[in-house]
């Protein structure tokens, strides 16, 4: 390797991705060039490109494992799992030692939510590397998602006898401690092992779970402030990303869209395509355990928190001004919407049955959708505010300029505020006929009836297969913080929870409390 590529490569190291490129395109075709020229163009986030020069390496070079193990990272940068998995095979086929291609197949599954194909592929790099603790912690984590508990504290177990203190490692193992009822034992176990170097989202799991574990034990203050530092783990590392951020759902977004146009809806959908029906809420406020009950009844299908409202929230603009514009313009473009939405949906639009997209903060946009399918239906989730901040604040969501709010307590409930301000002035312009609010609280004092009244107003013959849900749910990927709640049976303590943390919630109940 040349002294330029060398120092391409040093350059990269240190963050300089486009110098790497520089350095990468002047150096003519040799092999190294190229793949330095792919890490660097995938560094600078065009993947696309990367995947094409990986690809194009792998196939001149099948005996070099690492050229199709990058083409199968950057498929998976693509959402192309298939040819992720195709990239990966073959990287192992050039070399049966090479462990990193299962494991990275297993990262790239696990994100994708199929739980049980990421399980084994990291199970397959263990075979190569029995001791190789990123895949020991990611399978512990994978495995509880799933809802595979002894296996996951098992694999939690081998991963902390090579590491004592691996936070996710740590926060698998106290999540099992709980289920046995050693709740200090588990707050402990984060306490007296869990490293303040440790990365932050992992350091933020662990310390969420010693929260959970003094919440069970009754020590709410405790419990406080340890949610409290797995918030201020997670605030360090992202405030520079998500704290600016002003479109899509970010806070001063979901402020404007306060000011939606209140302009009657078209009778006139202007479409062959069906409407969905829309399950909105605040964040924590029981639109997981709606979508799941929904999802068992056989004429149901539902999203599991796809963004299929993203190209409409882009093609609607920015600005009052843009919205009004984009009303007006809805007789000749809606059509064209409809079907770009159905798009995003990977089987298209449904020809029967009932179809439910649930995006809880699609609550803000709710007088987008209505413009969109004034012929849709709107399921709204509601719970007492105080349960929903407080909830939220302590939840380990995936990180986004939503979630970045939830952070703080203000933030939560100025989030609360806007969202519903928001929500309700666009849901106020749907026809009674068209919506329906479930309420939490009595979802938990007799979940039965509040099934039958929503499979009523979806037009559905009742099925049994509703109240079996818990088992359908056990088989499903669930993206949200709710997935190992879901799977148990409902429980009365979650409402009114805000009680115990009253001390905390003191100051934002001037904002919460009109709500």
């Amino acid at each position: 390797m040349t002294s330029d590529l060398k120092s391409g490569f040093a350059a990269l190291q240190t963050g300089q991705a486009q110098r790497a490129l520089e350095i990468a395109r002047a150096a003519g075709d040799d092999p190294n060039a190229r793949y330095l020229e792919g890490l660097a163009l995938r560094a600078l986030g065009d993947s696309e490109a990367a995947f094409d020069l990986f690809a194009a390496l792998a196939e001149a070079h099948e005996q070099v494992a690492d050229f199709a193990n990058m083409e199968g990272l950057c498929a998976g940068d693509l959402d192309r799992l298939d040819a992720a998995r195709s990239a990966f095979d073959r990287a192992l086929a050039a070399n049966p030692q090479f462990f990193n291609a299962p494991f990275n197949l297993g990262r790239i599954l696990a994100s994708a939510g199929e739980l049980k194909a990421a399980a084994d592929a990291y199970r397959k790099a263990l075979g190569i590397k029995p001791d190789h603790l990123p895949s020991l912690r990611n399978l512990s984590h994978v495995l509880e998602l799933a809802h595979e508990a002894d296996a996951a504290e098992e694999a939690a177990d081998s991963a902390l006898k090579l590491a004592a203190g691996d936070a996710l490692a740590l926060a698998v193992k106290a999540a099992a401690m709980i289920r046995r009822g050693a709740h200090h034992d588990a707050a402990d176990l984060i306490r007296k092992r869990l490293p303040p170097d440790a990365p932050a989202t992992n350091a933020a799991l662990a310390l969420g779970r010693a929260g959970e574990a003094l919440e069970k034990a009754g020590d709410y203050e405790a419990a406080f402030s340890a949610f409290s530092a797995a918030n201020q783990k997670l605030k360090s590392q992202y405030t520079g990303i998500y704290a600016n951020i002003t479109n899509g759902f970010s806070l001063e977004r979901v402020r404007s869209l306060s000011q939606w146009p209140d302009q009657p809806l078209d009778s006139d959908t202007g479409s062959e395509t069906p409407a969905p029906v829309f399950l909105v809420g605040f964040p924590r406020s029981g639109t997981t355990l709606v979508e799941n009950v929904l999802a068992a009844h056989p004429g149901i299908v539902t999203s599991d928190e796809a963004q299929l409202s993203a190209p409409l929230i882009e093609a609607a603009g920015d600005t009052p001004e843009d919205w009004l514009r984009f009303i007006e313009a809805m007789p000749q473009e809606r059509a064209n919407l409809r079907r770009t939405y159905w798009q995003g949906w990977p089987d298209g639009a449904p020809e029967s049955g009932v179809f439910i997209d649930k995006l809880p903060l699609n609550l803000a946009y709710a007088g987008l959708l209505a413009t969109v399918f004034p012929d849709a239906k709107f399921i709204l989730a509601l719970r007492d505010p105080r349960d929903c901040v407080l909830s939220a604040y302590k939840q380990r969501f995936g990180m986004n300029a939503a979630m970045f709010r939830m952070l703080t307590m203000p933030g939560a409930a100025a989030y609360y505020d806007a969202a519903m301000r928001a929500g309700m002035r666009g849901l106020d312009r749907v026809q009674d006929a068209q919506r329906i609010e479930v309420r939490y609280e009595n979802c938990v004092a007799d979940l039965q009836a509040q099934a039958r009244r929503l499979v009523d107003f979806l037009e559905l013959d009742w099925s049994d297969d509703v109240m079996a849900y818990r088992e359908q749910a056990k088989a499903r990927a669930i993206s949200t913080p709710s997935a190992s709640q879901v799977v148990q049976p409902i429980y009365e303590t979650a409402a009114g929870r805000w009680r115990h943390y009253d001390f905390a919630l003191a100051a934002v109940r001037p904002v919460l409390d009109p709500w």
